[in-house]
């Protein structure tokens, strides 16, 4: 399937397992992966996913990574967290470059905490292999609570260069006890969606996420949480579950009309997150053509030549995907593309792998291709190989 050279630098190969079986329901169990990476830097800006907000204080766009140049200079990054996560794991990719005759061995210290929790004071990370990053993660389940949570990283005595590549907050799927199904419409009849739908028009009149709820959920609170495209929370909207249950947002006229790009709605029983479903307001991305909705990937791997698994996430309206390709845009990595074998899925997930023996950072690029000629958007995701 592959060339040799493709083998050679480190090549791909997928086994597809599409999740759906009717188009538009969304399966009732999502993880979730907050980030904010500067391996783009300084060229580019930093690119980030599920994040509340970061700001970082005294720092310079260093090369493909943040810069703290100050003694007492920060990062923070605020995340919301829904209830019920019993495993968090955050993972610090950063490095600091030796001075000799400072403390510490001549590396910077750093201090992380979350809500004021401290994870690690004077912890002194150091380069691995030339320009390599070092790796640190903490379990911190225990230190998060429902809503938003703080994550700070602050430089101690600076004597020598302090750098962050990536600050990431994985938080395992949570299995939805009390969702049989859910999908995005235009409008409700007689309690059933008329239509499944991910994109919809700035001048469309409402976007509804509607959820089909088990027996045992009816009675009990619902709450569907509506975030832009910056992560912000924009709406949120509660009742009483019956079997057939609807948040939904006004859009013509409305200011989410102005806030075109990707959208999601967390939703909740009984204080409980239950899934998140992703839609598009907007114009600019054409609704027959598929959509990566997402990338399910460890921002990690071992440069061994062992498999590494995940997930590309889709959805495409015709059901007529034929085509993959993954661009490798930083790193000595091949392109390779397949088949990932979801004609007929509106929507839902296929797995691939890869692996490599080199220590790297490496992006790749996903993009979608169907029967008729249609590209999705590209994708872009980011690891390390160590």
């Amino acid at each position: 399937m592959f060339p040799l050279a493709a083998i050679l630098l480190g090549a791909v190969l997928s086994v597809s397992h599409p999740v759906l079986a009717s188009p538009g329901l969304i399966p009732p169990s999502y993880g979730r992966t907050a980030y904010v990476d500067f391996a783009g830097l300084p060229d580019r800006t930093a690119t980030e996913g599920g994040l509340d907000a970061w700001q970082a204080d005294n720092w310079a766009r260093g090369n493909r990574c943040l810069q703290l140049v100050r003694s007492g200079a920060c990062l923070d990054v605020v995340i919301e967290v829904p209830s019920g996560v019993t495993t968090a794991q955050l993972t610090l990719v950063h490095r600091s470059g030796a001075a000799p005759g400072c403390a510490g061995g001549g590396f910077a210290p750093v201090t992380v905490s979350v809500n004021g929790t401290v994870l690690a004071q004077d912890l002194a990370p150091q380069a691995v292999g030339g320009d390599g990053f070092s790796t640190d993660r903490w379990e911190i389940a225990s230190c998060l609570t429902s809503g938003r949570n703080r994550i700070r990283v602050t430089a101690e005595d600076l004597c020598s260069v302090y750098e962050i590549s990536r600050l990431e907050l994985a938080m395992p799927a949570v299995a939805s006890r009390w969702i049989d199904a859910c999908q995005m419409t235009h409008d409700i009849t007689n309690d059933r969606p008329t239509d499944n739908v991910a994109v919809f028009s700035p001048s469309d009149q409402w976007a509804i996420c509607w959820t089909k709820v088990a027996p045992e959920a009816i009675g009990r609170p619902i709450e569907f949480r509506f975030y832009d495209p910056s992560a912000g929370l924009y709406f949120r909207t509660d009742r009483t579950a019956g079997r057939y249950n609807w948040g939904y947002i006004n859009v013509a006229g409305w200011r989410a009309a102005s806030l075109q790009g990707q959208w999601r709605v967390d939703v909740f029983v009984e204080g409980q997150f239950q899934l998140s479903v992703p839609f598009h307001i907007g114009s600019a991305w054409n609704g027959r053509a598929p959509r990566v909705t997402g990338v399910d990937f460890t921002s990690v791997i071992r440069a061994n030549g062992e498999h590494a698994s995940g997930y590309v996430s889709f959805h495409d309206p015709d059901g007529d995907i034929t085509w993959v390709t993954f661009e490798a845009v930083d790193g000595f990595f091949a392109d390779f593309e397949f088949d990932p074998n979801v004609g007929g899925q509106a929507g839902g997930r296929f797995s691939f792998y890869v692996y490599t023996w080199l220590s790297q950072r490496v992006t790749l690029k996903v993009t979608l291709h169907d029967r008729q000629g249609n590209e999705s958007e590209p994708y872009w995701f980011s690891f390390n190989a160590r």
